[in-house]
């Protein structure tokens, strides 16, 4: 008997997605479940269709539709940064570990090659590429509507391959990064590159952000326009800008030279997936192995002077988030995001919108980041990084709700002091900035971290996932779950946003602070009232998060 065919690429890709589908839906059971992620899909989805609308609309406005520049500017513009965020978005979103098809599926029979192609091209059509890419298309759609296009399907051709490019090069992005995490010496290569990126970024002029100060006076009409066409010319000679570009020269009738631009995506979409195809089997190969020997510490015992259960448990967890190569990545990333503000001028461009208030944004934006990536990547699956040791905690003789408890006060802790670290550097580092300010920024922390606490302590009970050590895969948390975290957080940020909201273009006072505040003492409350509810929780579902948590 012969054996069955080898399925071909789309039947391939057909059962990848079909997986991935499964993988989302099967934290539930039932069609109450399924129908509540298909919405939460279509929900994060949403704001896809609104950002699409609005740039359509844009490009069709008489001023910009009719002029020479600016179609050409904001096609460029956004092309650039859709490609940016795109190939970030796995680093500062702490999706480092989520990509892990070539282990996962190493027993189907598909080659690692194959494999790597359908899990790029299913990224395309996750809900947060949906919204990346949104603003695009809107801008491409209306540009192709009031400009006669020569061989449409040259553009849509390219569109496509414009999303391939991003989708390549992020998985550049992230395998190059789980290599770091995954190496002897990882902190010493994320904290020595942060402190050579910000050597290197004093050398580096500022951008000239004078242009701001002649349209608040005078209007756009008072705009050097010589400015807007070399950005635009220098947005087109990257490879993103190559599918912007491609619109106008076949606006023009320029067919050959689209189709140069054409190759040019072609050429770089390919490098990037022979990029990303040789990082990801390095790291395969180095995760197939086993990990580090490490140095023994000065301390030979870490526990010898905890003289209580609670104490000792507080300790190994302090010690687990300080050896975890993901938290080395997350403790990095707000500060390189500062670097990148400032050399970009980019907090001239929020006073020149937001007024005096503009540093209490800047430093509490940058101070909930910390805090969220810090306390939604270990406390909304805090369960995950126990592993077998969750089994130890099963046959001890001591209560789960000590070690809920310590979990908690350990990332609590961990948010609020990246959160602190982070706004004495911006204070510093950028000069800028009042003692009200960084209340106001310290307070929208303390209102944020018990919201994400609570919310992560049920979404561990109920959404428990497999993490391994090694980075080498790691089940994905379901839609809904992400969902859920993201209102928590967003319900978290509430009080920061409507507080300065409140205090305008003036800058937040002491009043401002003392509301965020309150809102945070209130936060804690509700943390306090919900945390027994919790600990029975968990008494009654160990058995269930064990096996999850300890499944191959």
């Amino acid at each position: 008997m012969s054996p069955p065919p080898v399925p071909g690429f789309f039947r391939h890709l057909w059962l990848l997605w079909g997986l991935r589908l499964q993988i989302g839906l099967n934290r539930g059971s039932g069609r109450p479940s399924k129908l509540l992620a298909v919405a939460t899909f279509l929900g994060s989805s949403a704001p896809a269709l609104f950002f699409g609308l609005m740039f359509f609309g844009l490009m069709r406005l008489p001023p910009v539709a009719q002029s020479n520049v600016w179609p050409y500017f904001i096609l460029n513009l956004l092309c650039f940064v859709t490609a940016s965020v795109w190939v970030t978005w796995p680093l500062l979103s702490a999706g480092v570990d989520d990509h892990s098809e070539l282990s996962r599926y190493a027993p189907f029979p598909i080659s690692p090659f194959r494999l790597l192609i359908s899990s790029s091209v299913a990224s395309l059509f996750e809900p947060r590429a949906l919204v990346f890419y949104a603003p695009l298309t809107g801008a491409a759609l209306g540009y192709a509507s009031v400009n006669s296009m020569r061989a449409p399907w040259v553009a849509v051709a390219n569109y496509i391959l414009f999303a391939l490019l991003c989708a390549a090069w992020s998985r550049v992005a992230l395998h190059a990064v789980i290599n770091v995490l995954r190496a002897k010496r990882s902190a010493e290569i994320i904290g020595g590159g942060l402190f050579a990126f910000l050597f290197a970024a004093s050398f580096i002029p500022p951008v000239d952000t004078s242009w701001l100060t002649a349209v608040g006076e005078a209007g756009v009409g008072a705009l050097n326009m010589d400015l807007i066409i070399n950005a635009a010319v220098a947005l087109s000679r990257v490879p993103p800008g190559f599918f912007g570009d491609s619109l106008g020269q076949l606006a023009h009738g320029r067919l050959r030279l689209a189709l140069i631009e054409s190759f040019g995506l072609a050429l770089f979409t390919a490098i990037g997936l022979a990029v990303a195809y040789a990082l990801l089997l390095r790291f395969h190969r180095q995760a197939g192995r086993a990990g580090p020997s490490m140095k023994e510490s000065g301390d030979r015992d870490p526990f010898a002077r905890t003289q209580t259960r609670f104490r000792t448990i507080l300790t190994r967890e302090a010690l687990d988030l300080w050896r975890n190569p993901r938290a080395r990545l997350l403790t990095a990333v707000p500060f390189v995001l500062a670097i990148l503000l400032k050399l970009l001028s980019g907090r001239d461009l929020f006073v020149y919108m937001l007024g005096q208030s503009a540093d209490a944004w800047l430093m509490g934006g940058l101070s909930v980041y910390a805090a969220v990536v810090i306390s939604s990547t270990f406390s909304q699956n805090t369960f995950a990084y126990d592993g077998q040791g969750f089994a130890i905690f099963l046959a001890a003789p001591m209560e789960l709700a000590d070690v809920l408890r310590a979990k908690n006060l350990v990332q609590g802790v961990a948010g609020l002091g990246m959160a602190l670290a982070v706004g004495l550097f911006y204070r510093f580092y950028f000069g800028f900035g009042t003692g009200v300010d960084f209340l106001c920024s310290m307070a929208s922390v303390a209102a944020l971290v018990p919201v994400m606490l609570a919310a992560g302590n049920f979404l561990s009970l109920y959404f428990p996932v497999k993490f391994h050590a090694s980075l080498k895969r790691r089940d994905k948390l379901p839609l809904t779950a992400s969902m859920l975290g993201i209102v928590a957080a967003s319900v978290g940020c509430m009080p920061f946003g409507w507080a300065l909201r409140l205090a305008g273009k003036s800058g937040p006072t002491p009043q401002t602070a003392a509301m965020i505040a309150l809102c945070a003492a209130l936060y804690a409350v509700l943390y306090r009232l919900m945390l027994p509810l919790a600990l029975r929780l968990l008494d009654q579902r160990r058995e269930i998060i064990l096996r999850a948590v300890t499944r191959e």
